[in-house]
């Protein structure tokens, strides 16, 4: 039973008027300012991360505008920066080792999380009285009582598939600009300021204790800094006199539950709210880059919660691996993006920093399921497509008199409004364009047309602003496999190279008619929305980045969706001035 469904707050106009309570078709389109960003900008400027061991995020534009057609970045961040989200083995090993603070849960990396887990309906619990209010490096605590003031003021106990937020405004009040960048972490890790409030073991174990699995919180951890409430023997002991976070983690992995921590706007984001906190699909990592939002429309968020607390909820993000082809392969030798790299223990649970394991990524934009954002491929602010070299000056003057100008953007994807990262899914069935081109043309890749687009709306239902376009090309689901000596490589390079066909890619007529439809977000279970002809590629997004619009790509599952109904979100951290953007992709299914 949901909050929403008990009638208070928020949403008891909407469930007398029988709107959220009544079955639902299909999900609506989000009313204006009801998607609520919870995350800060990550930027070199700011001190996000964590003194001893950790490092500051990194930002390479390493191809740019002019002998490329498109920007893009090398990512090189550490999982515990800004937003981001811990998972058991961040602070409990698994139980076979032996190792302090071993359990059951400790095998639980971020990448086995149930996708269900991610999403939750919010509750409150309202810290902000304490912030700041203990002496200079020491914590003030969310305290269990506090916790049952939350659940008094909802009128009912926290249950599973609740989101638990605690709520002191402590991110924004000391990650704002014009604040010293120090004050956010440094400082209190320091000594120098009061740290950041977070609950200790029992709060979070009475948290737990009543199924919740995912909490969230808008300081830079969960863990609460000061003296432990409990002394441990042995090799338990180690810090344990001093570090009462360790303790405050604990109480959430011993119930298998996960932290999305650093968040900002709790306020705009009431009790009842659908909270989504969503992680880069890493492999094997106890950490992990986060963006967090909620929903808080009134018709649209109760409808969503019921779904989520019935798992009705579908991973369509692909494993970024160092053993799977998730990085551009490129055409012909030497023409790949940078590798996935991993470094799995940049700390780890017996190094001299801390009790803990954390790890950090090197990676392109664009790899794995990622966002391609207008300022991928539009133009820079006082580039011109003179300065494009050889053939692509040649295809911009092409596409500007087919099309029109090429329009100047620096919509990177932290300019993205998270409101355009969501809405209601219209799946678009191409598979039956698979194996349509003739092997002597390629590279090549079937045309999906804007009739392809009126046969599906001739059976659906014409599509509308605000909804999410995603093209079924079954390509990733076909062919995404570990590469292995004497395989081709299907899902880029063969098709790349001219080996094999291309995926089924949009032609630019075709995001034309899209954006006419007021379409802004398109995603596709491929590589690329491009095409394998660089050409056709280039055309196709500067229809994109001349209407605004971004691309989700290389999901993977969209066969798990149907044709109408389905609710989409993607989300990716909000990096500063990045070219694409590694993130996740989530499907909320239909549930009356």
């Amino acid at each position: 039973m949901t909050i929403g469904s008990r009638i208070v707050g928020l949403y008891a106009a909407a469930l007398l008027a029988g709107g959220a309570g009544s079955t639902l078709a299909d999900y609506q389109v989000p009313a204006d300012g009801t998607v609520i960003d919870m995350s800060p900008t990550v930027s070199m400027a700011l001190k996000q991360w964590w003194p001893g061991g950790h490092h500051m995020p990194i930002v390479v534009p390493y191809i740019q505008h002019g002998a490329s057609a498109y920007s893009t970045d090398l990512l090189i961040v550490d999982n515990d920066t800004a937003t981001q989200i811990d998972c058991p083995p961040h602070m409990m090993a698994h139980q076979r080792t032996g190792l302090a603070n071993s359990g059951y849960w400790g095998a639980m990396t971020c990448d086995q999380v149930p996708v269900w887990q991610l999403t939750g309906e919010v509750v409150r619990v309202d810290g902000r009285d304490i912030l700041d209010q203990a002496p200079n490096g020491t914590s003030p605590v969310y305290t269990v009582e506090m916790v049952k003031a939350a659940e008094a003021a909802i009128g009912c106990d926290l249950e599973r598939g609740d989101a638990v937020i605690y709520w002191s405004e402590y991110n924004d009040t000391h990650g704002a600009a014009g604040v010293p960048a120090d004050r956010l972490v440094f400082d209190a890790v320091r000594g120098l300021s009061p740290a950041w409030p977070g609950p200790n073991f029992d709060t979070s174990d009475y948290v737990g204790g009543k199924g919740v699995t995912l909490v969230a919180l808008d300081s830079p951890s969960i863990g609460a800094f000061g003296a432990s409430d409990y002394t441990w023997k042995g090799t338990q002991s180690y810090r344990s006199e001093t570090f009462k976070a360790i303790e405050s983690h604990l109480g959430v992995f011993k119930h298998g539950g996960v932290d999305v921590e650093g968040t900002v706007n709790v306020a705009k984001v009431p009790n009842g709210s659908l909270f989504v906190g969503l992680p880069v699909k890493l492999h094997n990592m106890p950490t992990t880059q986060t963006r967090a939002a909620a929903i808080t429309d009134p018709q649209l968020a109760p409808a969503l919660v019921k779904a989520v607390k019935a798992k009705k909820v579908v991973d369509l993000s692909v494993l970024n691996a160092r053993h799977l082809p998730v990085h551009w392969g490129g055409a012909g030798v030497g023409n790949y993006a940078f590798p996935f790299m991993q470094v799995k223990e940049v700390i780890d649970y017996d190094g001299p920093a801390a009790q803990y394991w954390v790890g950090t990524q090197i990676m392109d934009s664009r790899t794995g399921t990622h966002i391609t954002p207008p300022a991928h491929y539009g133009l820079p602010h006082g580039f011109t497509i003179n300065q494009y070299q050889g053939d692509i000056r040649t295809w911009a003057q092409q596409f500007e008199k087919d099309f029109g100008k090429i329009q100047s953007t620096n919509m990177t994807s932290d300019r993205v409004p998270v409101s355009q990262m969501v809405g209601p899914a219209r799946v678009i069935n191409v598979q039956d364009l698979v194996g349509t081109t003739d092997p002597g043309t390629w590279p090549a890749a079937p045309a999906i047309l804007p009739a392809h687009i009126q046969t599906y709306e001739n059976m659906h239902g014409d599509i509308e602003g605000g909804e999410v376009v995603i093209f079924h090309t079954g390509h990733t689901d076909a062919h995404f496999l570990a590469p292995k000596r004497g395989r081709m490589e299907m899902v880029m390079k063969a098709p790349l190279d001219g080996a094999s066909e291309g995926w089924p890619s949009p032609t630019p007529e075709t995001i034309r008619y899209l954006a006419e439809r007021g379409v802004r977000h398109v995603a596709i279970d491929a590589p690329s929305m491009g095409s394998v002809d660089p050409k056709a590629a280039a055309m196709t997004h500067w229809a994109a980045a001349n209407a605004g619009m971004i691309f989700t790509e290389f999901l993977i599952n969209v066969g798990a969706l149907p044709a109408k109904g389905a609710f989409y979100i993607f989300l990716n951290p909000k990096i500063e001035n990045n070219h694409g953007g590694p993130g996740r992709a989530i499907a909320i299914l239909p549930h009356g």
